[in-house]
């Protein structure tokens, strides 16, 4: 392919042909293998690069840039083209636009470039005009290859002007840690817990003198302790019971000594203290 600086151009000069001149003197010549005067019009299989990478590889343009491509079949029996083109797509909008008078000679299409994977790609501000023969037959059965042109003449721009580069976003990719699951502490009240001891605090207990056994301060209610009201409340009254049941051991305990000690065999004077300790507990507290 010749370079831009082998190109010998008059000064002033400017490329700005119609759409009549494309078809009847480069792409008929070109398809035919027919010499053109000036090579302005590089050839490069146009669908293997983005649209924004053609404008180095053109032999001349300022803001339109020509090319010579080929076309593929998009399916080995079919005859649509192969419309992919880097990392995008180009499509095809409007009609078709017959060019040649009275006998279409050629087919202009307008394509848009779509920047990422169909059918979701981002529409982009590249356009590209393709103008193909007429009458010609891209048959499968006929030609018997993947090549559904061997030419076809491009015009590619942007409409602002610019050279824009695309590129398909890529999604947000999770970070690939495991998502640690917080379970709430259920902090069960003192009350509700069975599995915690009653605790008693010292204060609320006092030791009597006439008394063997401590017993709990009964001045306040029972809600004042650690331990539930029911059981605080069942262990007073538990204490009481053991208390009321001393009168009956005390008799039991004076039918033992009558019946186990006859009269004369001891005198009676001698257990004088037993019968004074037994009137003692007999006393009601």
């Amino acid at each position: 392919m010749m370079k831009k600086a082998q190109l010998e151009l008059p000064a002033g000069f400017r490329f700005h042909p119609t759409d009549e001149e494309l078809v009847n003197h480069y792409l008929i010549r070109k398809c035919a293998s027919q010499p053109i005067s000036v090579p302005i019009i590089a050839e490069i299989d146009l669908y293997k690069f983005e649209p924004w990478d053609l404008p180095e590889m053109a032999m001349y343009g300022e803001k339109e840039w020509y090319f010579f491509s080929p076309r593929d079949r998009k399916y080995p029996n079919g005859s649509r083209p192969n419309r992919a083109a880097g990392t995008g797509y180009w499509k095809a909008t409007g009609a078709d636009k017959p060019i040649g008078r009275p006998k279409t000679l050629g087919i202009k299409k307008a394509l848009v470039f779509y920047a990422g994977k169909a059918p979701r790609g981002v529409k982009t501000n590249w356009i590209m005009h393709e103008y193909r023969l007429a009458n010609v037959d891209r048959s499968a059965g006929k030609k018997k290859s993947s090549r559904l042109d061997d030419w076809v003449l491009c015009r590619i721009y942007n409409k602002k002007g610019t050279i824009e580069k695309h590129f398909p976003s890529t999604p947000n990719i999770p970070a690939e840690f495991p998502e640690i699951e917080t379970k709430p502490q259920i902090v069960m009240p003192a009350q509700l817990n069975p599995y915690t001891p009653p605790q008693m605090s010292m204060d609320h207990m006092y030791m009597d003198s006439s008394e063997s056994m401590p017993r709990l301060h009964t001045d306040s209610s029972c809600s004042e302790h650690v331990v539930s009201q029911d059981s605080a409340c069942e262990k007073e009254v538990q204490s009481e019971a053991k208390w009321e049941d001393w009168p009956n051991n005390l008799d039991f305990m004076d039918n033992f000594l009558e019946d186990a000690f006859t009269p004369g065999q001891f005198q009676l004077d001698q257990f004088s203290t037993l019968q004074d300790m037994s009137m003692y507990l007999q006393k009601p507290f």
